[in-house]
């Protein structure tokens, strides 16, 4: 039985509109005839909604689903129901979480995501109200009008990852995942993950912004200018770290096309042997792969778009189709910068994933995955235990803690 737990042990602890057309960006019935289908050709641009640059978005309202006081009451009606549920965490959804009038915009923000621009801003729930376990059963409620499915999030069984630098941690910086420090992070996606959503906990009081690029729009730039690197991302030899204690591996493309999409799935810091890897029987990137992910990097910061997030607000973004990374950032002396993650699927609109994608993938969203329990841990975890190899811009905490289970 899943549950909703703020104990140390748990996490090892816009205008208002009343139609869509705010959500979307377009007109909903010419969205879902827009044309998110490309061919697989590698040397053919890609066209669609996905094609987009910062400079598109210069006002956010263009992006962001602006909560109107009805529907933040709405809010509060459904999470004060299901508090009469008794009922654990993982049993939110939208069969107990009633929102009947912002339903619609949230299925439609669903669309957007996969037929769409790919990614929404939700603002207008009041961050500094809530506990903090209404809050996360908030954030799970209004996440399931968007996607049905969660993600794994480590073999523990956690459903939800703490993104902050705790000031309780001892353990040295280096020594843990990039989300769980105040550095910067690269452009990359989240491997394994459909639909990222960060809940803003908390932030910064300087740097820490989240910026979005479209990998559809980096590859034609790259298509455009350097061909070759985009032979180099397609070709499926990119050895992806999979277990830090045995050191394995998987070969595998960091973009493929698949069922007419293109689809990203690349985390520098997970590509290659870790630093710390002794006697590792993994390959060393090659010289064409490393300049290729300069050149992903260097193209995505030219279209990337810089989103202001603040306290409360609800971000969704398409993982597989989008890049993400974050400033290095300086926390006052009495809070932290501290954003709350999902890893989501919409079984009716997600994109069908290859093969070569599958392995973390499968250890999200497969149906065989080895746990015993689901936890939605409110809080960070108290001590934060020495991650022995890997500390990937994403934290792919399924395989990496010297901790984990054998495979």
């Amino acid at each position: 039985m899943a549950t909703l737990r703020g104990t140390t042990q748990d996490y090892a602890t816009t205008m208002q509109r009343s139609d869509n057309d705010d959500v979307l960006g377009v007109n909903s019935e010419l969205l879902r005839e827009s044309p998110i289908k490309n061919s697989n050709a590698s040397n053919a641009a890609l066209t669609g909604p996905l094609v987009w640059s910062g400079a598109d978005y210069r006002e956010d309202q263009a992006y962001t689903l602006r909560l109107s006081g009805e529907e933040a009451k709405e809010v509060d009606g459904a999470l004060a129901s299901f508090k009469t549920l008794g009922l654990d965490g993982d049993e939110v959804s939208p069969d107990n979480f009633p929102l009947p009038n912002l339903s619609r915009r949230l299925r439609a923000s669903a669309e957007t995501l996969h037929l769409g621009r790919g990614f929404v801003v939700i603002r207008g729930i009041d961050g500094k109200k809530y506990s903090v376990e209404d809050s996360v059963t908030i954030f799970l409620g209004v996440a399931g009008y968007i996607a049905d499915k969660r993600g794994l999030q480590d073999r523990k069984g956690n459903m939800l990852s703490h993104v902050t630098d705790s000031k309780q941690w001892k353990t040295p910086t280096d020594a843990r995942h990039g989300i769980h420090t105040n550095g910067s992070l690269p452009f990359h996606t989240d491997m394994g993950c459909d639909i990222l959503s960060l809940q803003v906990r908390d932030s910064a009081i300087k740097g820490g912004y989240t910026y979005l690029s479209s990998a559809w729009t980096v590859f034609n730039d790259l298509l455009n200018r350097e061909p070759e690197v985009i032979k180099t991302l397609l070709t499926p030899n990119w050895p992806v770290q999979l277990s830090g204690r045995k050191a394995s591996y998987h070969l595998a493309p960091v973009l493929t096309f698949h069922d007419g999409k293109l689809l990203a799935s690349l985390d520098p810091h997970r590509l290659g042997p870790h630093p710390s890897m002794t006697n590792s029987n993994i390959p060393s990137l090659s010289e064409a792969q490393i300049h290729a992910l300069q050149a992903v990097s260097e193209a995505a910061s030219n279209v990337e778009l810089q989103l202001k997030l603040e306290t409360g607000d609800l971000l969704f973004f398409n993982n597989l189709a989008l890049f993400h990374r974050r400033d290095a950032y300086t926390d006052d002396d009495n809070s932290s910068r501290h954003m709350v993650r999902l890893w989501l699927r919409n079984q009716k609109y997600g994109w069908a994933i290859p093969n070569g994608m599958l392995p973390p993938w499968e250890a999200a969203y497969g149906e065989n995955r080895k746990i015993k329990a689901r936890h939605y841990p409110i809080v960070p975890m108290v001590e934060y235990p020495v991650q022995k190899y890997t500390t990937s811009s994403a934290a792919f905490m399924i395989e990496d803690s010297e901790t984990s289970d054998e495979e």
